[in-house]
């Protein structure tokens, strides 16, 4: 199964349907989230006889994640969870988090530093009590993995879209720093 020129099309789409559908299974398809169910499933109708070696690696490394029992039941709690409105009323801005987050990564500022805090105010604010600090820290861990990013960037690959830069290192800091300043 990981090798992109044995299975055919729909076998390909089987695979991948069988994994939304375990992670989404009693999600129920109009609660909040659960679009993105769809999103999952897509793959391409057809992939070229002789697929490049960017394809044939992209399915192989796939298929071994959505093997692994351990991202399975990962995005099974991201589905739960974001089922039940938990990814709902952010108190932030994403694009905040990436623009400055995104650069605090970049230029090494540790979380817990006072510069941290100086960033974190930027995306958050200063008005946030410590519990709703620590609450938001939650959500963003809740929704925030590297494994699950690697499978929309694998799945790109494979429907043929621009790469993405990597966003889960912003959104690990963002936490990291609310954590530290609650």
């Amino acid at each position: 199964m990981s090798d992109l020129t044995e299975p055919s099309a729909q076998e390909r789409q089987r695979v991948i349907d069988e994994f939304v559908d375990q992670a989404f299974a009693g999600v129920d398809a109009d609660a909040p989230g659960a679009g993105i169910a769809q999103m999952m499933r897509q793959l391409p109708a057809d992939l070229p006889d002789r697929p490049e070696a960017e394809l044939r690696e992209a399915w192989a490394e796939l298929t071994g994640l959505i093997s692994d029992e351990g991202f399975r039941r990962r995005v099974r709690q991201m589905a739960v969870a974001g089922a039940q409105g938990g990814g709902q009323d952010q108190e932030f801005d994403s694009g905040r988090v990436l623009e400055h987050a995104g650069a605090a990564v970049a230029a090494g500022v540790a979380p817990d530093s006072a510069e941290g805090g100086q960033v974190l105010d930027r995306i958050v604010g200063p008005d946030l009590t410590s519990t709703e600090r620590i609450e938001l820290a939650e959500r963003v861990e809740g929704f925030t993995d590297r494994r699950v990013e690697r499978y929309w960037k694998l799945m790109g690959v494979l429907n043929g879209r621009d790469p993405f830069p990597s966003q889960a290192p912003a959104f690990e800091w963002f936490a990291a720093a609310l954590r530290a300043h609650a």
